[in-house]
């Protein structure tokens, strides 16, 4: 009975792990530049794990000594972040940019330069380009993008270059900085649509074939039906689980009732 217990039990934290995410999931689906998360599982021969800092699972204990070899065990060993592309939508206000493609704006935060690809950009009070929360764009000058003020046009090439001014020729303003990352899996989710790295060995790579579309934004690409329907489908799972504990704890009480009577 203990080793259909451990069983139910395995697959029962597997499917609240898997809720967890499909619900953050389904919470940014509004979310400009928002990627949806996924899990990874893997066969154990044990029942049991604890977490590691990052709240999956790693080193195997084991409370009993006797499991049978025969038997396997589901556990969720990592949460990976799907960077597939959203759809883009067309909202013609010039400050809105999004990236057809891979690679990531760049924004200097107060805890340091992050990564995103939420492209809903504004002026600030002194004409800078920020994000809406009043963070800097940066550019490959690592310089801020200025609009001088009574600027009539804002012109972003596809390739991320600004351009505008006060007369009727624009003149250039910057390039925005676009980058991308060998391993996409050291990039960390920070909440805001900000990513940063977690792997100090990963360095980001300057994007030159960029293809930047002014008047677009990215939408989540977490799809609300897909999303909905995993968790319905996850959520019979995990009561289904319930459902064999508590008949393996009942089996177990009248077994105990059983072998008191007849003592």
């Amino acid at each position: 009975m203990m080793e259909g217990l451990y069983i139910a039990a395995s697959g029962g934290t597997k499917q609240l792990k898997k809720l967890d995410v499909l619900s953050n999931n389904i919470a940014n689906i509004s979310t400009q530049g928002f990627k949806k998360d996924m899990l990874i599982y893997e066969e154990k021969k044990t029942p049991f794990q604890q977490p590691n800092q990052s709240g999956f699972d790693t080193t195997m204990v084991n409370p009993f000594s006797r499991t049978d070899p025969a038997v396997s065990y589901v556990q969720v060993t990592q949460s990976l972040t799907n960077f597939e592309q959203g759809s883009l939508i067309k909202t013609d206000n010039p400050l809105d940019v999004a990236i057809e493609g891979e690679g990531f704006f760049v924004v200097n935060t107060p805890e340091g330069e992050r990564y995103t690809r939420n492209g809903n950009f504004r002026l600030d009070g002194s004409g800078q380009l920020v994000d809406q929360k009043g963070n800097m764009l940066m550019t490959r000058s690592e310089e801020p993008i200025l609009i001088p003020f009574g600027t009539k046009q804002i012109s972003i090439n596809q390739d991320g270059s600004v351009f505008g001014g006060i007369e009727i020729d624009q003149d250039p303003l910057g390039q925005l900085k676009i980058v991308n990352f060998n391993n996409l899996n050291a990039l960390k989710k920070e909440g805001e649509g900000f990513y940063k790295i977690s792997d100090p060995s990963v360095k980001e790579i300057l994007v030159n074939d960029a293809k930047v579309l002014q008047g677009f934004t990215e939408n989540s690409n977490a799809n609300a039906i897909h999303e909905m329907t995993q968790m319905i489908e996850t959520v019979r799972q995990l009561e289904a689980y319930q459902k064999i504990i508590q008949s393996i704890d009942e089996a177990d009480e009248q077994s105990v009732n059983s072998l008191g009577r007849v003592a």
